[in-house]
């Protein structure tokens, strides 16, 4: 059984290889083409063009690594059904389970590197991806007005502007929030606005209150220097928080901290869910793959990359649909995740019963 494992693994590994560079390409070409006229109007170098890419590859790996292994599951799969292989394997008392098994086992694996990615290396080469695009490739104007400003500090602490612009270095109506280690609100200020001085935000016209243990304190002003020293003026105007940049529980930390501040963090929350669901994606799309390869007649690049595309087309439309349903309330997060997992997983099981033995 060693053997079939090696080999079924040999014949999935070399296209799983090719199709993950193929598209690695597409997608940097297609991204290239679209901001070359920013890298040739702000004459970005080279240097920091080749760093944005390798910032850029481990997000390509992660959304293109479940199609590319749907891809390669057919190519190979196919291959075997189209050169009477699988039937030898079969008719010599392999069974379609036992020979999908090393395949499978490989969509795990896969899966659990889309883990790791997600978890320690997405995160900081998102941020460093968005610092360079937006510093170095659009360069934003240097007056910057953001309606709805919002940013989390390095200790945890919230800010929420309706209004922030960076001329004047000025936060209008802003709210700041402090939380203790179990997320749980210790202070809160909320001003007419707040003034970049003296390398720290003096804010006006407000009041501040304290959650002890025997209630609320409040305490009104006119001014108050709390000693906030960041985020810096720079920071408001360049940064904008996403899913993306922050691990499962970093993200986690900060829906809890919103939904204390009174907010409904909705989208977020399916975010987070995603988090858990979209790596497995894999292992479905090769299910999938499997499933139709070893009942197909005929195979070969052009058909299998039309049914990957079909595939993947309806999969990711499903998934769209889902997060709609899950922004307006009317699926739970967790269920607007994973309901295209749900419904591909059961189409899948569903064909590899009904598939030749």
């Amino acid at each position: 059984m060693r053997i079939i494992d090696a080999y079924a693994l040999r014949r999935i590994g070399k296209p799983l290889v090719v199709v993950i560079c193929l598209f690695i390409g597409i997608f940097v070409l297609v991204d290239l083409f679209d901001n070359a006229h920013a890298f040739i109007d702000n004459d970005v170098s080279l240097g920091v063009v080749l760093l944005y890419y390798a910032y850029y590859l481990p997000l390509i790996v992660v959304l293109t690594s479940p199609v590319a292994m749907l891809l390669a599951t057919l190519l190979a799969v196919g291959g075997l059904s189209r050169k009477n292989e699988l039937m030898a394997l079969k008719g010599s008392g392999v069974s379609l389970y036992r020979i999908l098994a090393p395949v499978l086992a490989l969509s795990v694996a896969v899966s659990l590197a889309n883990v790791f990615i997600g978890e320690l290396i997405l995160p900081p080469a998102t941020r460093q991806r968005l610092l360079i695009k937006e510093t170095s490739i659009t360069r934003r104007a240097s007056e910057i007005v953001t309606n709805d400003a919002l940013y989390v500090t390095t200790d945890g602490t919230m800010f929420l502007a309706r209004r922030f612009n960076s001329r004047a270095r000025t936060l209008e109506e802003v709210t700041v929030e402090e939380f203790d280690e179990s997320n749980s609100p210790t202070s809160r200020i909320d001003a007419k606005s707040a003034v970049w001085e003296d390398d720290e935000w003096v804010f006006y016209e407000g009041s501040l209150r304290r959650f002890t243990a025997t209630g609320e304190e409040v305490t009104n002003f006119d001014t108050l220097e709390p000693g906030y020293s960041e985020p810096l003026p720079g920071e408001l105007g360049v940064r904008k928080l996403k899913p993306d940049e922050m691990a499962f529980r970093e993200l986690r930390s900060y829906i809890v901290r919103l939904k204390a501040s009174g907010n409904d963090p909705r989208d977020l929350a399916v975010q987070l869910q995603l988090k858990i669901a979209f790596p497995f994606v894999t292992v479905i799309m090769t299910l999938l793959g499997g499933s139709l390869a070893a009942g197909a007649r005929r195979s070969g690049f052009a058909l299998s990359f039309a049914a990957a595309l079909t595939i993947s087309f309806f999969y990711f439309g499903v998934l769209q649909v889902g997060q709609v349903l899950g922004r307006q309330g009317i699926l739970v997060p967790w269920l607007a995740a994973w309901i295209s997992n749900i419904i591909f997983a059961g189409v899948g099981v569903g064909l590899l019963v009904r598939a030749p033995k």
